[in-house]
């Protein structure tokens, strides 16, 4: 009798039953659903039926049968349900830089320390009609070196990178520090301002910064005072600011007198604006201060002498209200979206009070109360030497400040041509005439024609307008223009005037906002957070100063840029700009 003759798997079963599928060997065959090996050497397609028969396998069947298929819900490539998958995604990221969240959610795997890196932030200003002054950050990378040709050529390589027209570039601005401007003069070659100029082949406006030349002012002027104040302020914090026992005996002694105790406050070098507080809490404290510093033993001599002498008082009242001033308009100078003649006027303004100051002796009225009461409770000689030496310092302040900073303001003295710009009364054509020579003479044509009729229409216009309480409650001078263009619709009556705006507006009133770009950059890239690589850095930069969108607002726009979308979702890397987006 002859044996039998071996079965093997057939794709006919896998026809009929789709879960059936080829074994490990021919006489095998696999149950997907199952997920195990059935013998088909005796049966062959009577063995595949034995085991649907089987009440495990009816059972797994049965759990399958009412499951949907995985594929189901995988979303299909290049429809519009991925792309708003990806928008959404998109948005995530936006939110996560916008709100400064941390992208530990989102697996961020850079791996760079910026702290050996130069940072060079470069931003462009421009004016539109109808959103006003716009400040975009273009670049932001590190140098080799910190030399004007290097920073002149990244300056210039970045805008032709951009296909910036370079012919439309009129302002260089930056710290007025030597690299930058060669100096006070704006003399020699090795300054970026000359070499930008040379590239371009034309003059430029060059801009310093005007709230460094005010904090430099008083800090030049307060050099000459007998009583270093600055030294005092950081000498007194750090005597307190690390020793608990101190501290608590200081908040005995204002308990003792009645004064609400506060923690004392150091400042930055670079900031002057932080030693207004500094001084004003000192003073408030400075009863306990000095009964303090009178009973403590083995003290810093030169806080010892400074609370002995019975004038230091007086000199810290006349530097807080000299402080007023200046930190007053160190604040008006670094807003957002201030105009150049509003600097100028602000500058101006400045000098004039510092003179005014000089020739009425005037050094604040809680001063003068303090030094008559030195006077009557103390008529010593030594206390006479010692007033007479602070009146004579006191105008040595202010001719020391007046002229440092009348010449380091003469920069802006030029822009006394675009005045009538502010729109505080109608102007005169006299001096609207100014300004085309002052343009014409640089290079830039305005049709003198044209501007006449719109300058009677603008007249017309604001002989409504200024005695209205809707202008008078427009404050800054950019925000009075967008109102006029946006009330203006005919653009013949009002083209010749948008060409003196986006001249006039496009050039920035400070350096402030590149301090911004440091601020920001200082938020993100902390110590915990220090391997983010600088192009990311860019990135995450570029989307919170050039885009002014909610979170909501650009999903809505990423939703219609399905070129954007396609590439989100590729593994390419891509670059991607849209000026609806940033405009």
């Amino acid at each position: 009798m002859s044996a039998k003759r071996k079965c093997h798997f057939s794709d006919d079963y896998t026809k009929e039953w789709s879960f059936v599928k080829e074994g490990r060997i021919d006489e095998e065959a696999l149950c997907a659903i199952c997920n195990c090996f059935l013998s088909v050497t005796h049966g062959g397609k009577a063995d595949i039926k034995h085991h649907i028969s089987t009440a495990n396998h009816k059972k797994k069947f049965a759990v399958v049968s009412t499951s949907s298929p995985i594929s189901k819900f995988m979303i299909k490539q290049d429809t519009q349900e991925a792309l708003l998958i990806t928008a959404a995604e998109l948005t995530t990221a936006y939110k996560v830089v916008k709100h400064h969240q941390s992208f530990s959610s989102l697996d961020c795997t850079d791996t760079s320390n910026h702290k050996a890196e130069k940072m060079f932030p470069l931003l462009v200003q421009y004016f539109t009609e109808h959103d006003g002054i716009q400040q975009k950050l273009l670049k932001f990378d590190s140098l080799k070196n910190e030399t004007s040709e290097t920073i002149s050529n990244y300056c210039i390589n970045t805008l032709r990178q951009l296909q910036i027209p370079l012919d439309k570039l009129i302002t260089f601005c930056g710290d007025n520090t030597n690299t930058n401007f060669g100096g006070l003069q704006r003399q020699g070659k090795c300054n970026v301002f000359y070499k930008i100029k040379e590239d371009l082949g034309k003059s430029i406006e060059g801009i310093g910064c005007p709230a460094h030349i005010l904090h430099n002012t008083i800090s030049s002027a307060s050099g000459l005072l007998s009583v270093d104040i600055e030294v005092i302020v950081l000498k007194i914090f750090n005597y307190f600011s690390i020793y608990t026992v101190r501290t608590e005996k200081l908040k005995e002694f204002c308990s003792f007198v009645d004064i609400n105790h506060q923690n004392l406050l150091s400042y930055s070098q670079t900031r002057w604006l932080s030693l207004m507080p500094a001084v004003e809490r000192i003073l408030k404290l400075w009863t306990p201060l000095k009964h303090f510093f009178d009973t403590e033993e083995k003290v810093p001599k030169i806080i010892s002498d400074f609370f002995k002498s019975p004038i230091s008082e007086i000199y810290f009242l006349f530097l807080h209200s000299n402080l007023n001033l200046f930190e007053k308009n160190i604040k008006s100078v670094e807003k957002n979206k201030v105009s150049v003649i509003e600097i100028r006027k602000i500058l101006y303004e400045t000098h004039n009070i510092l003179i005014e100051r000089k020739s009425t002796k005037f050094i604040g009225l809680q001063t003068k109360i303090k030094m008559q009461k030195l006077k009557n409770e103390n008529p010593t000689p030594e206390t006479t030497i010692l007033i007479a030496k602070f009146e004579e310092e006191t105008l040595l302040f202010f001719n020391t400040a007046s002229e440092y900073l009348k010449k380091w303001s003469d920069s802006f003295y030029k822009y006394e041509v675009f005045d009538w710009m502010t729109l505080s009364e109608i102007p005169e054509w006299e001096k609207i005439e100014n300004t085309i020579l002052y343009l014409n003479n640089i290079g830039v044509q305005i049709l003198s024609d044209n501007l006449f009729e719109q300058y009677i229409y603008l007249k017309n216009f604001l002989e409504v307008k200024l005695a209205s309480e809707e202008w008078k409650s427009i404050n800054l001078v950019e925000e009075k223009w967008i109102y006029f263009f946006n009330e203006t619709k005919n653009h013949e009556r009002k083209c010749q005037l948008l060409k003196l705006c986006e001249y006039l507006f496009a050039i920035p009133a400070h350096n402030a906002t590149v301090e911004r770009v440091f601020s920001l950059m200082s938020a993100q890239w902390t110590d915990e957070r220090n391997r983010l690589l600088p192009e990311t850095m860019e990135s995450i930069l570029q989307c919170q100063i050039n885009y002014n969108m909610t979170c909501q607002e650009f999903y809505q726009y990423i939703k219609g840029e399905k070129e954007l979308l396609k590439k989100a979702k590729s593994s390419e890397k891509y670059s991607h700009t849209s000026t609806s987006a940033i405009n």
